[in-house]
């Protein structure tokens, strides 16, 4: 449960599962196609389980306030061993847990969209830009009006009165 990979697996699930009832036609393939999609999803269902399991035994059992020299907590065996156990959970076993995670695409390998969304966004924008830029060379001053949070600040909120009768 520490992993907050709840709400994460649901998604999974639902999109793999809509993906694989999208290609069914007849009553008949449905049974067919859950049996498929619990076989496709039980490895990886059951090894995100056993992470967080994990982990939450290893945080709840084996591990106490780490000691510092700072103040009078952590003078406890447990918490030595989380003190020395810190450094390789930070940068050894947490980063292999997540990139675990997040190695998932079910769309598709995602590993150039950040490339693709920036280019895409460049050449929306390029001409605008390259417009608003020449014009301010020319001695164009642009003025906006109040930000987001002026108009909030001067703005009352809408009330509700009885009228008297």
């Amino acid at each position: 449960p520490n992993l907050g990979q709840g709400g994460c697996q649901a998604i999974e699930d639902g999109y793999i599962l809509s993906e694989m009832l999208s290609n069914v036609k007849t009553t008949e393939k449905v049974e067919g196609t859950l049996q498929q999609f619990y076989r496709k999803r039980i490895l990886r269902v059951s090894a995100i389980q056993f992470l967080s399991r994990l982990a939450s035994d290893l945080i709840i059992n084996a591990f106490d306030t780490p000691w510092s020299p700072h103040d009078n907590l952590g003078k406890s065996w447990k918490s030595y061993l989380t003190f020395f156990w810190k450094p390789v959970l930070q940068y050894a076993i947490f980063p292999a847990q997540f990139a675990f995670l997040y190695s998932y695409y079910p769309s598709g390998d995602i590993r150039d969209i950040s490339k693709a969304l920036v280019d895409r966004w460049v050449d929306r924008h390029r001409e605008d830009a390259e417009e608003v830029f020449a014009k301010a060379e020319d001695g164009y001053v642009f003025e906006s009006g109040p930000s987001f949070f002026q108009k909030a600040e001067t703005t009352t909120a809408l009330t509700a009165k009885k009228e008297d009768k």
